[in-house]
């Protein structure tokens, strides 16, 4: 048994011992309420995490000034806002852990999130030729510098005030201080821009502002970028210098972190990043520096135990995989491994960041998240033997969370192996990790006894002769076709049956849509050395449901990367023999093709539902086949719909 002993032994940053090396990241979450005030919900969901092992929480960042505010935010831009600080600190230390507070001026992270607050500027080091008219952009001048520097002081009061064992000062990823480390951003010519020390300044002085405030005996860390990943941006070698800035200012910890978030996606690698993408530049950050180096992106419980193990680091910053699972240091201290629920790193929980109909935070593999009081489930009322027809991931996700409430359970799946169509997800390039959330409710249902039947359709004959008190139909969603002519060619193929080995591609390729899978499957032949060319009725990545915006652009910019040739906004008339026939202007285009690929989106399998109908049995529907939808929406509609029954 794996025993993580560097993982879980204690730390000291400044004058602060942690019970282990496991920091919950900063993640916004849209939890508080439009004024800025604690909820319930937000609490609870910072006592889950707290009370999972975590040795320090940091919540969602503090605005330092009131044009950093957003609403759903927690701001500490003034005094009114103290007591809901304290109020989750509270929470946290009566939790067993310890808490932080991180201060942020979201700078040109506006450009990010897509909002510009009415009658607020996006603040900037210095104007740029990409900064567009579109915009209200407002370069600081030395007085602004000076009062901002007065908020982020004020604001450390108020952190001291408010109980936070740590204060983290935000100056990654483009917010206001990031910018002006940033070369590329920072093009000043006087005392706080060109060398590095000149750019480091404004934090420099935030950093010996906030030390004077409050003293030594509160510990302060700075957030940075190790490279800003874009051509002309910070390097890790700048960053090592700025580090060293910083820590004789007055920091007792550097976190590093990396990416400008509105060019660039290391700052929140999704699945087609490697593991770990910034423990290399931490590493190089930590040779720099006497004070500790925390390392944040993509590091799971195994990788940190290791680096920190090998000296390269001291600490790890875990956002996304305690959303996934807040029990997580418990469960690896205790050594229940197969109970961890995994982060699969497919960013469904940022939707909320860049699409106001998302709701809160969300994830695939844990419906529960920012709905911490509606778990565990309450016991069912009257215990029913219960049919899951389907053993996709919502069949499943259904047969767990009823069992879980005392009901008898069988699960058939027509295929011969559990997972329907999340198993072609699995088989992407990139996407192995993906397997976690179906192996974890693989091991769960064995573990509990739910009885699994493999190879065996459901039809209504089936149900009659079962008897069951209660169906869940979960039959998922097919891919769809295109109703054109030459559709039904024999070198015309669904992009599900190519990633599932059953069909195979040669010659010159066009994949028809862009959306995800059409984007991934253009991308793995490419780097095959295919010969690929995508056609796409709307915009990449367009047409319907908004794709999360980290996983969109680390794809698109692959994509650019391989020069695959993109026909956008180009609906598709015919396909021959040869060719893909589409519109261009006042003509018709011919693209040569060889093999056709569809990736034009999914229909709902709600065939057994309907035959259900009328006779006498409770039948719920969950998952695709109500309407074809991503992990995370499935997994919240299976837990909620299991409530119920």
């Amino acid at each position: 048994m794996r025993q993580f002993s560097a993982l879980l032994q204690p730390g000291r940053i400044g004058t602060l011992q942690l019970k282990n090396r496991i920091i919950m990241s900063a993640m916004g979450t849209a939890l508080a309420d439009e004024n800025g005030k604690a909820t319930d919900r937000m609490v609870a969901y910072y006592t889950a995490r707290a009370k999972g092992g975590a040795g320090l929480i940091t919540p969602q960042f503090a605005a330092v000034s009131a044009d950093s505010f957003f609403a759903y935010t927690l701001p500490l831009c003034d005094d009114k806002f103290i007591a809901d600080w304290r109020r989750i600190g509270d929470a946290v230390h009566e939790a067993g852990a310890k808490f932080s507070i991180q201060l942020m001026h979201v700078g040109l992270l506006l450009l990010y999130s897509g909002v510009v607050p009415h009658g607020a500027s996006i603040l900037v080091p210095s104007m740029a030729p990409w900064m567009g008219k579109d915009k209200p952009y407002h370069e600081l001048s030395e007085n602004d510098i000076d009062r901002y520097l007065g908020y982020y002081i004020a604001a450390a009061a108020r952190a001291k005030a408010a109980g936070a064992d740590l204060i983290d000062l935000h100056a990654c990823h483009g917010c206001l201080v990031s910018a002006f480390l940033s070369p590329l951003i920072n093009r000043r010519t006087d005392e706080y821009g060109g060398n590095v020390e000149n750019r480091t300044r404004f934090a420099r002085r935030i950093v010996e502002g906030i030390r004077r405030e409050v003293g030594q005996g509160l510990p302060l860390t700075v957030r940075i970028n190790a490279s800003d990943d874009i051509e002309g941006g910070l390097t890790v070698e700048e960053a090592a210098q700025q580090a060293r800035i910083l820590e004789a200012a007055g920091a007792d910890a550097v976190s590093v972190s990396g990416g400008l978030e509105f060019w660039s996606t290391l700052s929140v690698p999704s699945y087609p990043y490697p593991e770990g993408p910034m423990v290399p530049m931490a590493e190089k950050i930590k040779r720099a520096v006497k004070v500790p180096v925390i390392v944040a992106g993509k590091v799971s419980a195994e990788l940190g135990d290791k680096v920190i193990s090998e000296g390269k680091v001291d600490f790890i910053a875990m956002g996304r995989p305690l959303l996934a699972d807040p029990e997580l240091p418990n469960r690896i201290r205790e050594g229940r491994l197969d109970d961890v629920r995994r982060c699969i790193y497919c960013n469904n929980c940022l939707k909320s960041a860049t699409d106001t109909s998302a709701g809160p935070i969300s994830c695939s593999v844990n419906p529960f998240v920012a709905r911490e009081a509606k778990y565990p489930f309450k016991p069912a009322a009257k215990r029913k033997k219960v049919m899951v027809a389907g053993g996709g991931l919502a069949g499943m996700e259904m047969a767990m969370y009823l069992t879980e409430r005392g009901h008898t359970v069988s699960l058939y799946e027509k295929e011969k192996e559990l997972g329907g169509q999340w198993n072609i997800a699995c088989a992407l390039p990139g996407k192995k990790g993906y397997a976690a959330l179906t192996d974890y409710l693989k091991r769960w249902l064995e573990k509990n006894g739910v009885e699994v039947t493999l190879g065996m359709e459901v039809t209504s004959e089936t149900v009659q002769k079962k008897k069951p008190d209660a169906v869940v139909v979960a039959t998922g969603a097919l891919p769809m076709g295109l109703d054109v002519p030459g559709a039904d060619l024999p070198h015309v193929i669904q992009g599900h049956d190519f990633i599932a080995g059953k069909v195979g591609a040669k010659g010159r390729i066009v994949v028809v849509g862009g959306r995800f899978i059409g984007m991934e499957v253009a991308i793995w032949l490419k780097e095959q050395g295919k010969d690929v060319t995508i056609v796409t009725r709307a915009g990449l990545g367009e047409d319907g449901i908004k794709l999360e915006e980290f996983t969109f652009k680390t794809l698109a910019d692959r994509i650019v990367e391989l020069n695959i040739p993109m026909f956008l906004n180009s609906t598709v008339l015919e396909i021959t023999e040869k060719a893909v026939v589409i519109p261009m202007k006042n003509r018709l285009f011919r693209i040569p093709a060889d093999t056709v690929i569809l990736s034009v989106g999914m229909r709902s399998e709600n065939r057994l539902a309907k035959e259900l109908e009328g006779l006498g049995i409770e039948v719920h529907s969950v998952g695709d086949c109500v309407r074809a939808r991503d992990a995370s929406d499935v997994s919240y509609q299976a837990a909620k719909l299991a409530a119920t029954i």
